[in-house]
This record gives structure tokens, C-alpha cells and sequence, in this order.
């Protein structure tokens, strides 16, 4: 699993990445895309089809990737302990087997195999392949190009991020993949190539700081065009750099701050994209895959929606272990998951579609690793497998098999022993496994398309980074606000406790117009908007969207810059304005109805109607929620943080007011679940000829009634057996009982 610092999966009242200024945060901030997509899948389920590729060898892959991702896998990663042997591989690799493993993700670590300079040995590695081969699993080999060797003298240890931008390890890094590439190309237990385990890019060296100038050029044209923005003028490009801990201060270059946030960004999908050209240039016939860690955007150095492109396969790590604040409990292990899983699933189903894997799923137990001591339980392995598929993950690859047996994490999150011992927790494995055998039509199924989305503002996120340096009312350890993260989980969690399907959407698919597909948009704590994307909402209202938003909507542009009025830009949209902010403290929200709600959060805004009708005045009496017709669409608008108030609070009256314009759309889903509490969480797939209900439960043993649109027969892939049905206004409605730590999953044929 490595690093786990940056493999936070809940995120408490901010996500991910909140680790500025701690030594993991290096490890958290960086992340990928590029330019290039793949070839759809011929001959394989709607799950699988991907869009077409311009680059050269994308046929070559297609035979390799179709064979991966044609079936659901249950996978997990082996560790090569240097105490293994050709026999103790063999039989870990025999009991994989036997317990329905069909993926395995490794290490190639570069400093097992060039223990010295030039004397190169692979021995530990042919025993994988051999042993995956024989018992029919593909290796999925995570290359470790940014982890050179101790000789190199690089780095203190493995695991730490060298810097790619230097030429001297680009160049030993290609005689590195010719070696392992070219080595295991023409194996049969060849499945994919992962470019980089959790991808992070972030260095402040002078081979940076070149390509930093080189960026900047790009961007800019001129230096006298860089000086109008920047603070501290340069002669050339070549003169760039940062200074230490120039960014600490209270007051900054915000220009300046802004692009080196973005040039982060690209730096990482560069190097990427170079590893992927060397690599398909040795191996033109396998997927190329890596697996994210902060889903939301550029304020992190990652943008899940913009580094996809790179990848054959996307795919993201998740770690219980990792959750912030830790005292989460268990029931709250549901939910959040699937809020970090429908990050990931939402960027992967835009276009261009890709695979998504969960490449990295906690299985075992950390004593003194993770955010907090956890051993995750056989009832929780089971959830978190059904979760994911139903969010439409082609594998799920368990970190890890067995434990490393010293230094950080010995002992620690195996699903085996150290000697292939199973752990009580296998058996459920093993289960899952032998239901998606007996049912392989769940590959070519695919999640119901949503009629609800949540807008991704990667504008705000960064503009919010840059904003809540110097406020704690989010992260408190690292003294950081992350209102815009907070926002985007309050609301997506409105929604699924009502069963309401929802996805998320960013800024260019706005842009682009494929916001039009959903009849429902939501925009929490949008507060940073570019004047492209005002233009983008205003015309999917005009063509009959219904959008919510709160806050501050466009209060700034993209670079920080004020507007005069709130929301900035849009009172044509809205029908309301204001001219000043008063600002709330975070400890004393107010409520703005009898029942005490406290829907209140961190501001009040004088509005002044501009034509819109007021659905709640506060206390004061002042419109506090409004609604305006614009075109042939609507918009709803609080003056408030109402998501964030919800995020911290979760109180029912709060949620009322955020899915109330989204209520209506669930009628309209070909699945729905029609009884069954906040405790369950509920997915929908539809194929070309059956449709798949799959319910995780996080709460008490309860009914729980789905319903399928049109006349079926339904059955429980758990079990095989009929399900008891009724006909309702041309639908089927099941109704079974759902125990408490289980999970259901219900065919209608």
C-alpha cells in the first residue's frame, strides 16, 4: 500500500487532501492527466466500452484489455518478501486461486532487482509470473521508476517520490523498463502495466524549476507578459524558481501561487505521459492503469478528470484505516466510502468512458499504521466488494494478501498470514468470488444513468486552498478550511440517504454541455467560477435544468478576482443580489425555522429580490431561500453554506431543503429502492437483458423493497433462489429482509 499518509478515504469534515505543511504532504499533492484516450471495447458489456484512441497501438491493447475487463475480478496485491521462496509463491499463488483470486497487483521494486549498479535479477519476480500463470491470474506489475535504488543514492529509502524531472533517473529509468517490461511482455500471466503507484509530482528542485519555465513560456508567450501578473519580475524564463517556504507567509503572490498549483498539475500528467510512451513503445499489447488518491482537484495537485486520459484503466485507492477524525464509527464506513468511490466512478463514466478499478481496498488489520488501530471485518470486506461493483468497478484488488514481514506495516493489514494462514475474513472473499463466477452477466451490466449531478467546481477547490490558508475551522491539524470539499460531501450525502442516484460532473463537462443529460444540478459552495462556466449555467437553465446552489456562487472568478455583487454574474439567473457578506461564526450557526435546524453556516447575505420568489425568510425576515424561472429551467438559491450546515450537522430539516428540487426525479430511475433506511445504500445496473439491484447495509436488519420498471422475475445472486414479487403500475416490486451486515443482490430477468 505504501505511503499510506495519502490513502485517507473518509475525510471528516474536509477530504483527502489536508496535509500541508506535514511531512505527507509531498506524498498527498501532485497528480495526473493527459490527452489520450483508448478504443471501445468490441464484443464486451456497456461496463467495459471505453471511447475510441488516436494513438497508434490502442488496437494492439484492445484483445488484453477486453480480456480484463469482460469479467469482474476479485484481486489483491502480493508483497515480495525477500524471505520468499520459489515454493512459498507457489503456494500463495495456489490458495489465491483456490479462494477466487483472478488479479494480482505487485511491486516491481527497483532496488530488489538492481541491488547494484547494472547486476540485474528478476528471479523473485519469474516465480509470480510463473505461479500466477499456472493457476490462470494476471499480474497487474506497478512500476517503481520513481523509487530508484539505494546505489543511485537518490532518495533515503524507497517509496519517496525521486524526482522524474531529472534527466540522470529518466535515462537509468528506461534501462529499468526494458528490464522489467521487456522481461514479462510475451507472459502469459501478463495482465497490465501500472505506471505509478499513487502518482505524485512535487518537487521544488532545479530540474523543476526548468520545467516550471518551460511551462510558464507556453502559457504566457513572453516574460513581459509573466511580469504584468507576478510580483517579482524575471528576465528569462530560465530565472524561475521558488524560494522555501515563500507560500507560508500571510501575504503571497497569489498569481504566482495559482500557477505553480497548475503547473503541478501538468508536471505529473508530463511524466506520466512519458512513462506510458516508454512503456507501450517496449509492450504495445497491455493496458496501462494507476490508482489516484484525492479525487477532487487542482488544489491538491490532482484532478481525477484530467488525468484519466492518460490511463487505460482508472482506478483509485481506498483505506478505512486512513479516515479523518477516527473515531468515524463503523455504521459511517458505508456512506463515506461510496462518497469517495462516486468521485472516482463519476469521472470515469464521462467521456471518455474508462474501466474503473478499486485498486487498493483495505482487508486486514493496522495496529500501528492508519489514521487509527482497525481491523475490518468479514461483513465489511463483503460491503465494500458489492459497493464497488455496483458503482461499476470492473476489480476490486485487496491491499494485500499477505503482510510484509518488517520495517512499516509488518504484520499489518494482511488477508492471509504471513504463511498463507487464512484470516476469518477470507471466507467472504471467497464468496463474493464464487457469486460473480455463477452470475457472469454482472460484467456487462452497468450503473442506471443518474438524473441528479453535483457540479465539481475545480475552480473554487483551488481558490479555496488558497483562501483557507489561514482559517481552521476544516482541518485542524494543519490549520486548513476546505469549505468547497466539505460542500461536495454534505450535499452527495443529502442525496444518498435519500436513495436519490447522483453523479458528479466538473467543470468541463459543464462546459461542454453534458450537464444537459441530468435533470438536476447542484452547485454547493460553487464560490470561484470562471465566466465561462457563469455562461455554461446559465444555458443549461435556459434549456430547462433545474439548478441548486448556495453560498457565495461566482463571489470570484478563477484566479481569486472579486466580483461586484453576490452571486457574482448571475442575478439575471438567481433573481436575487448582494452587495455585502456578514459574516457567521462556524461555533454559532443559526436557524432560520422553529424547529431549530441551524441550517445556517459561516454567512448571511442581505438579498435583494431581483424577481425571484422567496420560499424561506430568516428570522429577521430577510430572504434567506428563493426560486426564479429563467428560460425554460429554474434555480433555486440559499444564502447560506446550506451543504456545509447539513455536512457538519446532518440535520433532516437541512437535507429537506437540499433534495427537495431532486425528489421528484427518483419516479423516473428504472430502479429504485422504495423502503429502506439511511443505513442502506443502494445502487442500480441495467443490462441488455436484466437489470441488477445491489443493497449494502450499514444500519439494522430491515425490510428493504426494490422495485424494477416493467414485469420480471427476480432472484438473489447471493443465493440462487426466487425472490417473492408484485406488480405495481407496470413495475416489479421485491420486497425481502435485509439483516443487519449484509448485503442483497437482486436479478430482475
Amino acid at each position: 500500500m505504501k505511503n499510506q499518509q495519502h490513502f485517507q478515504l473518509f475525510i471528516g469534515d474536509s477530504t483527502l487532501p489536508q496535509l500541508r505543511g506535514s511531512r505527507e504532504w509531498a506524498s498527498v499533492i501532485g497528480k495526473l492527466s493527459w490527452c489520450v484516450a483508448i478504443v471501445a471495447l468490441l464484443g464486451v458489456g456497456l461496463r467495459s466500452a471505453v471511447a475510441q484512441s488516436h494513438d497508434a497501438n490502442a488496437g494492439e491493447r484492445q484483445p488484453a484489455l477486453t480480456e480484463l475487463t469482460s469479467k469482474l475480478h476479485v484481486g489483491t496485491e502480493f508483497f515480495l518478501n525477500r524471505t520468499e521462496t520459489k515454493e512459498t509463491v507457489e503456494k500463495h499463488f495456489k490458495l489465491m486461486h483456490d479462494n477466487g483470486i483472478t488479479l494480482v497487483r505487485i511491486f516491481v521494486i527497483w532496488d530488489d532487482i538492481e541491488r547494484t549498479e547494472g547486476n540485474w535479477n528478476l528471479e523473485g519476480y519469474d516465480w509470480i509470473y510463473d505461479a500466477a500463470a499456472k493457476n490462470g491470474i494476471k499480474i497487474g506489475a506497478t512500476l517503481c521508476l520513481e523509487d530508484p535504488p539505494g546505489w543511485m543514492n537518490k532518495t533515503t529509502f524507497y517509496h519517496q517520490h525521486a524526482n522524474l524531472d531529472n534527466p540522470d533517473l529518466r535515462a537509468h529509468g528506461e534501462v529499468y523498463l526494458e528490464k522489467v517490461v521487456g522481461r514479462y511482455k510475451n507472459h502469459p500471466g501478463a495482465g497490465a502495466w501500472f505506471l505509478m503507484n499513487e502518482p505524485t509530482k512535487y518537487h521544488e528542485d532545479a530540474d523543476t524549476f526548468k520545467a516550471f519555465g518551460r511551462w510558464l513560456q507556453k502559457k504566457y508567450g513572453t516574460v513581459d507578459e509573466l511580469n504584468k501578473r507576478w510580483f517579482r519580475p524575471f528576465h528569462s524564463f530560465d530565472e524561475v524558481k521558488l524560494d522555501p517556504n515563500q507560500f507560508a507567509e500571510y501575504w503571497m503572490d497569489e498569481e504566482m501561487y495559482l500557477d505553480w498549483k497548475a503547473f503541478n498539475v501538468d508536471n505529473l500528467i508530463d511524466t506520466l505521459s512519458w512513462i506510458r510512451e516508454k512503456v507501450l513503445a517496449i509492450d504495445a499489447k497491455h493496458p496501462v492503469h494507476f490508482n489516484v488518491t484525492s479525487p477532487t482537484g487542482d488544489a491538491s495537485g490532482q484532478d481525477v478528470w484530467k488525468e484519466k486520459r492518460v490511463t487505460d484503466i482508472l482506478g483509485v485507492s481506498m483505506h478505512t484505516a486512513w479516515a479523518v477524525p477516527p473515531s468515524t464509527p463503523e455504521s459511517g464506513f458505508g456512506e463515506l466510502f461510496a462518497y469517495r468511490l462516486d468521485l472516482i466512478a463519476s469521472a470515469s463514466m464521462a467521456e471518455p468512458r474508462k474501466p474503473l478499478w478499486v485498486t487498493e481496498l483495505q482487508s486486514g488489520p493496522t495496529v500501528y499504521t492508519g489514521a487509527f488501530s482497525l481491523n475490518a471485518t468479514p461483513q465489511d470486506l463483503s460491503r465494500w466488494l458489492w459497493d464497488s461493483y455496483g458503482a461499476g468497478a470492473n476489480s476490486v484488488i485487496f491491499w494485500l494478501w499477505h503482510p510484509r514481514d518488517i520495517g512499516t506495516e509488518a504484520g499489518e493489514w494482511g488477508l492471509v498470514g504471513l504463511t498463507g494462514k487464512p484470516s476469518v475474513r477470507l471466507p467472504a472473499v471467497k464468496t463474493v468470488a464464487d457469486v460473480l463466477d455463477k452470475n457472469p452477466y454482472l460484467a456487462s451490466e452497468r450503473p442506471q444513468q443518474a438524473r441528479v449531478a453535483i457540479l465539481f467546481d475545480r475552480e473554487a477547490a483551488v481558490v479555496n486552498d488558497l483562501d483557507g490558508k489561514w482559517q481552521s475551522r476544516g482541518d485542524k491539524k494543519n490549520n486548513r478550511s476546505d469549505d468547497v470539499q466539505d460542500a461536495l460531501k454534505g450535499c452527495y450525502l443529502a442525496l444518498l440517504r435519500a436513495h436519490i442516484p447522483a453523479e458528479y460532473v466538473d467543470l468541463d463537462q459543464l462546459k461542454h454541455g453534458e450537464a444537459n443529460k441530468f435533470a438536476v444540478l447542484y452547485a454547493p459552495v460553487a464560490y470561484a467560477l470562471d465566466d465561462d462556466g457563469i455562461a455554461a449555467l446559465k444555458s443549461y437553465v435556459k434549456q430547462g435544468g433545474t439548478l441548486w446552489a448556495d453560498g457565495l456562487i461566482a463571489w470570484k472568478d478563477e484566479r481569486g478576482k472579486i466580483r461586484p455583487t453576490v452571486p457574482g454574474d448571475l442575478t439575471d439567473l438567481f433573481g436575487v443580489e448582494a452587495d455585502d457578506i456578514y459574516p457567521v461564526q462556524p461555533s454559532n450557526p443559526y436557524s432560520v425555522t422553529p424547529q431549530n435546524e441551524l441550517g445556517g453556516e459561516l454567512w448571511k447575505l442581505p438579498l435583494e429580490l431581483k424577481g425571484a420568489e422567496v420560499l424561506m425568510r430568516d428570522s429577521d425576515g430577510n430572504p434567506f431561500a428563493v426560486k426564479h424561472n429563467y428560460g425554460k429551467g429554474q434555480a433555486y438559491y440559499f444564502e447560506s453554506a446550506v451543504t456545509l450546515a447539513y455536512a457538519r450537522r446532518n440535520n433532516p430539516a437541512v437535507q429537506k431543503w437540499i433534495i427537495e428540487p431532486a425528489r421528484a426525479q427518483v419516479s423516473e430511475m428504472p430502479i429504485q429502492l422504495k423502503q429502506g433506511s439511511e443505513g442502506v445504500i443502494f445502487r442500480g445496473l441495467v443490462g441488455s437483458s436484466q437489470s441488477t439491484a445491489i443493497l449494502t447495509n450499514w444500519g439494522e436488519t430491515q425490510t428493504a423493497v426494490v422495485s424494477f420498471r416493467g414485469t420480471h422475475k427476480v432472484k438473489n445472486a447471493m443465493t440462487g433462489e426466487s425472490v417473492s414479487v408484485t406488480t405495481d403500475q407496470g413495475k416489479t416490486v421485491a420486497t425481502i429482509t435485509l439483516p443487519a451486515g449484509t448485503s442483497a443482490v437482486l436479478t430482475a430477468e
